[in-house]
């Protein structure tokens, strides 16, 4: 009786999870993103590399965001992240001895297409890239969760 009944069980669960006309990521009515930035030279420059390094970053950060899915492709996406610049302001002063973060400010300006609607936004973060890019991924996420509830489809 118990092995029948864990059978059973188990047949129930490969038909949930296999079931013909199930939805795929790409069905998933969830915002579709691409993160890219332009890149004009071939090698990159530095600063171009700097961008390129920061899209990687976005990229990781909005992929653990549930509720988006990243596209390899700006065709399959809904929405379009774009790194437009990054900034590093030092800050003066400190107390004597190594550093061990560095000083200052960085910053990764992005810039967002959702259908007809369009936003910049800024992420800053002491120290490090990886810190701005995350900074920016909050604010951005936020942006897109609100477009995507407005009614109608995105224009």
């Amino acid at each position: 009786m118990l092995k029948s009944s864990v059978f059973l069980l188990a047949l129930v669960l490969a038909g949930t999870f296999q079931q013909p006309g199930r939805k795929t990521s790409s069905d998933s009515p969830a915002p579709r993103a691409f993160v890219f930035t332009d890149i004009k030279s071939t090698p990159p420059t530095e600063e171009e590399q700097g961008r390129l390094d920061s899209v990687r970053d976005v990229r990781a950060e909005l992929g653990k965001k549930a509720g988006v899915v990243i596209v390899s492709t700006a065709e399959e996406a809904t929405v379009l992240v774009e790194v437009i610049a990054r900034e590093r302001r030092e800050a003066g002063g400190g107390f004597g001895g190594a550093s061990v973060t560095p000083l200052g400010d960085t910053m990764v300006r992005l810039h967002l297409k959702y259908g007809e609607h369009e936003t910049d936004i800024k992420g800053v973060a002491s120290g490090y890239w990886n810190k701005a890019a995350k900074d920016g991924v909050e604010k951005a996420f936020k942006w897109i969760v609100r477009i995507a509830e407005m009614p109608g489809p995105p224009k």
